[in-house]
């Protein structure tokens, strides 16, 4: 497929579909059709807005151009942690901030022709100044892509730690393809974590490990999960050692030892 730089989806573009960006060679944009808990008939209604009245210029033009009754609380946090909203304001200023920004659009959904409003006049231009906020760390917004768009986009959890990754036949990829059943190490980042409790009352997680090639479930016992409990978090990075096996087709890794990264 070659070299592709994915890009954030975006209230000016797409429609359903991820497509190449005309702006930027060799780059695929997501469609806001892509978004989770994001409904189609919303997305509809930005299309439909950028297409007959051009670029949103800012957050106050987005929200006073969209009048989709159904762009609420939940469907506007989708589109700023995906990063859909990101040339229009920073996403942990617009997230503080949702409710001001829904009270702006009900106004103008309300009375879109009042020649006074709360937040502006008809004849000029809709204003909305936001009180500053925290910005939302890498971190968070990697969280948000993962789970709204299935994938990373600002970048990779593991990014501080490319270099011990180079290895392909460290990978996780090449650990499930041919190490099946042998003592190893693989390493990477802690997406998730199930920690389930034992009649006895002892922990075992089932957690999700994932690297730059893939991502695997391993298994952590209670003696173990005991050990590295600590380091056993999502967000973690970590080094651990032991076999991968096959149990009903399902791939694991049985963790025996663990380290940060």
């Amino acid at each position: 497929m070659g070299n592709f730089t994915v890009i954030h989806p975006e209230r000016t573009r797409g429609v359903d579909d991820p497509s190449t960006s005309s702006g930027q060679a060799h780059s695929i944009r997501f469609g806001l059709y892509s978004i989770k808990n994001f409904g189609v008939g919303v997305a509809d209604s930005i299309i439909a807005g950028r297409e007959s009245g051009g670029p949103f210029t800012d957050i106050a033009d987005f929200l006073s151009r969209i009048p989709d009754k159904n762009l609420n609380k939940k469907s506007l946090e989708s589109l700023i942690q995906a990063g859909a909203l990101d040339a229009l304001g920073e996403r942990g200023a617009l997230l503080v901030n949702i409710e001001l920004l829904l009270d702006f659009h009900r106004e103008h959904v309300k009375a879109p022709t009042n020649l006074m409003s709360l937040f502006g006049t008809s004849s000029t231009k809709a204003t909305l100044k936001l009180p500053e906020a925290p910005v939302a760390g890498l971190d968070e917004r990697l969280k948000w892509e993962k789970d709204l768009l299935g994938l990373y986009i600002s970048g990779h959890p593991l990014d501080k730690h490319k270099e011990k990754f180079k290895d392909a036949k460290k990978s996780i990829k090449h650990a499930k393809e041919h190490l099946r059943g042998v003592e190893t190490v693989i390493a990477g980042f802690i997406e998730s974590a199930r920690i389930n409790q034992t009649k006895n009352g002892e922990k075992i997680g089932f957690l999700k490990l994932a690297d730059f090639s893939d991502s695997i479930e391993i298994v952590v016992f209670p003696r173990t999960f005991k050990e590295y409990e600590t380091i056993m978090t999502p967000g973690s990075c970590v080094a651990i050692k032991g076999k991968i096996s096959e149990r009903n087709g399902e791939t694991s890794f049985v963790v025996e030892r663990a380290k940060a990264l």
